[in-house]
């Protein structure tokens, strides 16, 4: 695997681009790795069974309001971390239950 350069080897402009470039690139990997890993939990069996999967969508949902509370978001912070995990997981849940 190739490292990404240090970013104290770059000018200060170039840092800072290259220090964005780099967070969206990791941001891509999480959110492809975060869609498969909930696609993988959510379908546990043969007969997957929506429902289950819908439960497990609730808890995390209900996870990442508690979580917001205990960090003291404001509500426009809440708000997007909400939005960013209904996305996450409606992308996941339509993956695997296109009809459901």
């Amino acid at each position: 695997m190739d490292q990404t350069r240090r970013l104290d080897d770059l000018d200060d402009v170039d840092a800072a681009g290259t220090a964005r470039l780099n967070l969206e690139a990791r941001m891509t990997v999480l959110e492809i790795v975060s869609i498969t890993s909930l696609a993988m939990a959510l379908d546990t069996s043969e007969n997957a069974n929506v429902d289950h999967a819908k439960g497990i969508a609730s808890l995390i949902l209900d996870t990442v309001h508690h979580r917001c509370r205990e960090l003291g978001m404001t509500d426009e912070g809440s708000q997007s971390a909400h939005r960013y995990a209904d996305e996450l997981l409606s992308t996941a849940l339509l993956s695997l239950y296109p009809n459901g």
